[in-house]
C-alpha cells in the first residue's frame, strides 16, 4: 500500500511539471504528444492524473522536451501558483497568459532545484479601503519605505526595488497582449514578469511599479470576476505605481525647481527627467495631485496626442534588469559567464538550460543608475537626454 501511495503522489506532481513546461513551450498536447512518439489522448491522461507514465513514456516526454528524467520525476512539493489578475484573458490571450504563467512556476521551481535562497518576501497584503485614494498613497509610501526608499528619494531602478521587496523578477522577451508584464504568487514567492527590451524605459518602470501594486494590493485576492472589478483593479495598481514612483510633495518640489510651479510639455520634460516618470504619466500625476484641473490635463493630453508622443516621448529613460537570479547564478557557479553557468547548474539537476537562460538573461536591456543630484544637474543645465 505505501508503493501505490508514493506512485500517485509522484505522479501528481509529474502531471503538473509535464503540462507546466509543455504550456512555457506553447505546445497543444496533440504537438506534444507527437514530439513524444505517443497519442494525444494519452498525455492528456498524464496530464489530468488519470494515468501514470511508463518509464519509456516518461523518457520520450523528457527527450521532447529536452528535459532528464530525474527532473521531470523528482519530488519537490512546490505550493501552488496564482492567476494573473488579468480579466479572463481579456487582454492576453488565454494561451500567452498560460505560458507566462507557466513560465514564472518553472522558474520557481529552478530555484528550489538549485537550493537558492530568495530574499525576503515584505509583501504581505496590505489592508485599508482600496477605493481610497489617500489609503493608497500611504500603501505606496508604506512598501517604498520597505524596498529602502527615502520618502522623497527617485526610485533609482525599479526592478532592482522590487527584488529588494523579495520578488523574483523575470524577463519577458514580448508584450503580452496589451500588457507589459504580471504577477503571481508561485510557491509563496511573488514572482514579476515584465518585458525587457523594445519598450520605452519609463514605460517598463510604470510596469514593474503596477505589479508591485497588484501584488501589495491584490496579493491575496482571486483574479478579477467582471469587468468592473478588473477596472477597480487596474485602477487602483495604477495608483499605486503613481504614488510609489513619484511622492507628492517631492515631485511638487521638482517643478518648483525646473519651471517654477508651471506645468508646461518642457516642464514635465524636464521633471520626467529627474524621476523617470512618462510625460503623459506626470501629468495624471499632477492632476491627482490637485496642481493642474481636469481641464488643463486634457488640454495637455491633447498636445501629448498632437506631438505624437503617445508611446515615444522626449528625454530617453532606458530599460532596466534585474540581477538576484543571475548574480545567485554565477555565484553558485563560479564563473561570470551566463551562459557557462546557466549549463553547468542545469547539468546538475536535470534541467534546460535554454529555459534557465531566458530566465537570467537581460542583455537587452542597457540599464543605467543615475544618482538624484546627477539628474538635477542635467535638468539645470538643460540636457534633454537624461538617461536612467
Amino acid at each position: 500500500m505505501a508503493r501505490q501511495d508514493r506512485t500517485f503522489h509522484v505522479s501528481d506532481e509529474v502531471q503538473a511539471r509535464l503540462k507546466r513546461i509543455r504550456l512555457v513551450r506553447r505546445w497543444t498536447v496533440a504537438e506534444c504528444a507527437g514530439r513524444a512518439s505517443m497519442s494525444a489522448a494519452t498525455l492528456s491522461s498524464i496530464e489530468s492524473g488519470k494515468a501514470v507514465p511508463s518509464e519509456d513514456q516518461l523518457l520520450g516526454l523528457a527527450s521532447a522536451l529536452g528535459y532528464e528524467r530525474a527532473f521531470l520525476s523528482a519530488k519537490r512539493d512546490l505550493g501552488p501558483t496564482s492567476r494573473p489578475w488579468l480579466r479572463a484573458y481579456a487582454d492576453a490571450s488565454k494561451r500567452e497568459a498560460d505560458a507566462r504563467t507557466a513560465l514564472a512556476s518553472l522558474a520557481v521551481e529552478y530555484i528550489r532545484a538549485l537550493n537558492f535562497k530568495p530574499l525576503p518576501d515584505l509583501l504581505g497584503p496590505l489592508r485599508g479601503d482600496l477605493d481610497d485614494a489617500e489609503c493608497i498613497e500611504e500603501a505606496a509610501a508604506e512598501v517604498r519605505q520597505l524596498a529602502g526608499i527615502e520618502s522623497d528619494g527617485v526610485v533609482l531602478n525599479a526592478i532592482r526595488a522590487g527584488e529588494r521587496l523579495g520578488c523574483l523578477v523575470l524577463p519577458l522577451e514580448s508584450e503580452m497582449g496589451r500588457h507589459l508584464g504580471m504577477s503571481v504568487r508561485s510557491d509563496g514567492l511573488p514572482v514579476l514578469c515584465v518585458a525587457k527590451a523594445g519598450i520605452p524605459g519609463d514605460r517598463q518602470r510604470f510596469t514593474v511599479a503596477h505589479e508591485i501594486g497588484h501584488l501589495a494590493l491584490h496579493g491575496d485576492a482571486a483574479p478579477p470576476r467582471d469587468a468592473a472589478e478588473s477596472s477597480a483593479m487596474e485602477r487602483q495598481a495604477n495608483q499605486f505605481a503613481a504614488a510609489f514612483l513619484g511622492p507628492g510633495d517631492a515631485l511638487v518640489s521638482t517643478l518648483e525647481e525646473v519651471s517654477g510651479g508651471r506645468v508646461t510639455l518642457t516642464a514635465l520634460a524636464g521633471v520626467k527627467a529627474v524621476w523617470g516618470i512618462s510625460i503623459k504619466g506626470l501629468v495624471g500625476r499632477f492632476k491627482s495631485l490637485g496642481v493642474i484641473s481636469a481641464t488643463q490635463a486634457e488640454s495637455l493630453y491633447k498636445q501629448i496626442s498632437a506631438r505624437r508622443w503617445t508611446k515615444v516621448e522626449p528625454v530617453e529613460v532606458r530599460t532596466e534588469a534585474a540581477q538576484w537570479f543571475q548574480r545567485s547564478l554565477t555565484l553558485d557557479v563560479g564563473t561570470d559567464d551566463v551562459g557557462q553557468a546557466c549549463r553547468a547548474a542545469s547539468a546538475r539537476i536535470g534541467a534546460n538550460a535554454s529555459d534557465l537562460v531566458s530566465f537570467v538573461d537581460w542583455s537587452d536591456t542597457n540599464a543605467e543608475v543615475v544618482t538624484l543630484s546627477a539628474r538635477r544637474s542635467r535638468v539645470k543645465q538643460g540636457d534633454g537626454h537624461a538617461t536612467r
